[in-house]
């Protein structure tokens, strides 16, 4: 493999903050607060969505499943497409298919039809998630990078607020077989006007060194140090510039980085178990355990998302302050221990926000853990490799929870507990053998 030596990547990490940066984030983050709002809105509309459509209980948990099927498909897709034709060219393509698939959800009259435009939801958020975790990870400087990607991951819990409160107004104001409709049309409107922000964004100049364009990379950085008066810093480091094609770069994956890949597994595993997992046995077996009506459900799911946003915070800033290793270690084990609170709480609200405090903030230290662990010609594709595994997992852990619930709600309750076991042993294994990468660039974890 070639190397290119350069300057530009420590020019990089020496950046302050600036409002490039802010607007940059904004831009693209705003990925995390939209697949949220798309999966949390389906869970707060699920019971009447099913009712309209005259769906099982079975069936109505295969609609949370076949968007993670379009996700796999888009993240795997698209995430290869990243690393060979760029970043800013993939995240308008899925940002376009996201808008179409979940605007279109609200016109459907059958349990095929959704099926359909639930995967072409998943399908574009999919493609997303790879393209711009990538591009986030390359931009912003080193000593940043922890707490932002903790943030965005925090952030999600904004959409998911956004999809109860939209839930609660819409249930309240509008008959059942309607509201659900109205909801699927506000979010693909809300995604179609975010493609005008993301114009101003530049390419990766990580991405443009790792294919040989180190002119345009140069001329991206250099004019962000002239607008805010940076000097330049004299460093250099050495860059790969991969020509491979796409089994080249899975074979890598799978050789160089094996025991990063297999961390980075597991991460992706309990991220996505857990979470679809719990917000798909909320409605449909939780609630009925406590004998609660439909409305209360955008209420629990509000509950969940302000724990959720507020632990997020805290961790996005531990994950800098004290590391990723002992920060996602002790919140797995936490959220394991609290998730057996379910088989004897009284008080349903309050095990829900306690919950979610940890686990939903888990993702915030496991998804920067788990992806800027990968050198830049591949990280897009080992990051939708990574996406697809924890998509499948979570495709199939709704049908398996409420399969065991239907034999045993506690049996669900202790499969939820599992997937928690998986991620706490993954982080241990980790804080054993892995790279504590707080605070390096991205050229030395790599």
């Amino acid at each position: 493999m070639k190397y290119i030596k350069t300057d530009i990547t420590c020019r990089l990490d020496n950046l302050p903050w600036t409002p490039f940066h802010t607007k940059f984030i904004l831009a693209l983050g705003i990925t995390w607060i939209l697949d949220a709002f798309e999966v949390v809105i389906v869970s707060v509309v699920l019971k009447s969505m099913s009712k309209s459509l005259n769906l099982s209980t079975f069936e109505s948990s295969w609609l949370v499943s076949s968007f993670l099927v379009g996700a796999l498909v888009g993240a795997f897709i698209f995430g290869y497409l990243a690393d060979r034709y760029g970043r800013k060219k993939i995240f308008f393509i899925t940002l376009l298919l996201y808008s179409l698939g979940t605007f279109l959800t609200g016109f459907v009259d059958s349990f095929y039809q959704v099926l359909f435009f639930r995967f072409i939801t998943g399908l574009g958020l999919g493609g997303e998630f790879s393209a711009i975790h990538s591009a986030i990870d390359e931009f912003v400087p080193s000593k940043y990078r922890g707490r932002v990607d903790g943030l965005l991951t925090a952030s999600w819990n904004l959409g998911s607020i956004m999809a109860s409160l939209t839930g609660i107004y819409l249930l309240s104001h509008l008959p059942e077989e309607k509201a659900w409709r109205f909801a699927f049309l506000f979010g693909g409107v809300l995604a179609l006007l975010i493609v005008v922000v993301r114009f101003f964004i530049p390419e990766s100049p990580r991405w443009l060194i790792s294919k040989g364009y180190i002119d345009k990379a140069h001329q991206i950085v250099e004019s962000l140090e002239k607008k805010y008066k940076v000097k330049p810093i004299k460093k250099e480091c050495e860059v790969p510039v991969f020509e491979g094609s796409l089994y080249d770069a899975i074979k890598i994956i799978f050789k160089r980085y094996k025991g990063r890949f297999l961390f980075g597994t597991t991460m992706s595993f309990t991220i996505l178990t857990t979470y679809y997992g719990f917000i798909t046995i909320l409605p449909l077996v939780i609630t009925n355990e406590y004998n609660l009506p439909t409305t209360e459900i955008p209420k629990l799911l509000l509950y969940a998302s302000v724990g959720g946003f507020i632990g997020g915070l805290v961790v996005s800033f531990l994950s800098d302050k004290i590391g990723r290793k002992t920060t996602g270690t002790t919140i797995a084990l936490i959220s394991m221990l609290l998730s057996t609170m379910f088989l004897f709480s009284q008080d349903i609200y309050t095990t829900v926000f306690i919950y979610s405090l940890f686990a939903y903030s888990f993702a915030s230290v496991a998804y920067v853990s788990a992806m800027e662990v990968y050198p830049s010609y591949l990280r897009a594709t080992a990051i939708g490799i990574l996406s697809v595994i924890g998509r499948i997992s979570g495709m199939l852990s709704p049908p398996l929870l409420t399969f065991l619930a239907g034999i045993n709600y506690k049996y669900s309750i202790i499969g939820l507990t599992t997937f928690w076991l998986v991620g706490f042993l993954g982080f241990l294994l980790w804080s054993k053998f892995g790279v504590e990468a707080k605070g390096k660039s991205i050229e030395d974890i790599t």
